[in-house]
């Protein structure tokens, strides 16, 4: 029951950045933005092949987090380092939940998803932060309550964020220059 509610939360936010677009930041060009629509739109599955792709990706990303789920559960009970790493893949969980409403509604495909997400590792681990913070340090019946309050909020920001547009164009600022990608899922999509 959640979960349709998060998703209407995405839908309305990721709507809502549509209808307004900011005007106090820099945006990419009008080529870049156009060019990355494009790309969107080309994800999106229309015929029947393409549903089953769609319904297969689906599956797969279940399966995927599912599984990833599971390697974040097993860190939290390694010695010394257990908590910490626990901490981390936690917060890149939130981070990759929160994100994944709007990846879903804007139409991209999964292998897209994890790229962008291992090479901005840094964005989504500081992304995710503050609702494994309230999880850490709070008693569970607190940090439920917290939790029911942040995580809405967070995929509301996630939707209507244009956090992709935003890393690209700094990238290109950056002229490369980076921490490179982590790969992440790699236990995980390598199990599935």
């Amino acid at each position: 029951m959640n979960l349709m509610r998060y998703n209407d939360i995405a839908k309305y936010g990721f709507l809502a950045i549509e209808k307004h677009e900011p005007t106090t930041i820099e945006l990419p060009s009008k080529q870049e933005i156009s060019s990355s629509s494009n790309a969107t739109n080309t994800d999106k599955h229309t015929d029947l092949g393409g549903i089953m792709i769609g319904i297969a990706e689906q599956v797969y990303s279940v399966v995927l987090l599912s599984l990833f789920f599971l390697e974040v559960q097993v860190t939290g009970f390694i010695p010394y380092v257990g908590k910490t790493l626990n901490f981390l893949l936690l917060s890149w969980m939130y981070a990759y939940y929160c994100f994944e409403y709007k990846w879903n509604l804007s139409g991209l495909s999964l292998d897209k998803r994890l790229d962008f997400f291992e090479s901005n590792w840094a964005f989504f681990a500081g992304f995710g932060n503050p609702c494994v913070l309230a999880a850490f340090f709070f008693s569970p019946l607190v940090s439920y309550g917290v939790m029911a309050i942040l995580f809405p909020l967070f995929v509301l920001t996630a939707a209507g964020s244009d956090a992709d547009k935003l890393i690209t164009s700094q990238r290109r600022k950056w002229k490369g220059a980076g921490l490179g990608r982590l790969p992440i899922f790699y236990a995980a999509d390598y199990l599935s």
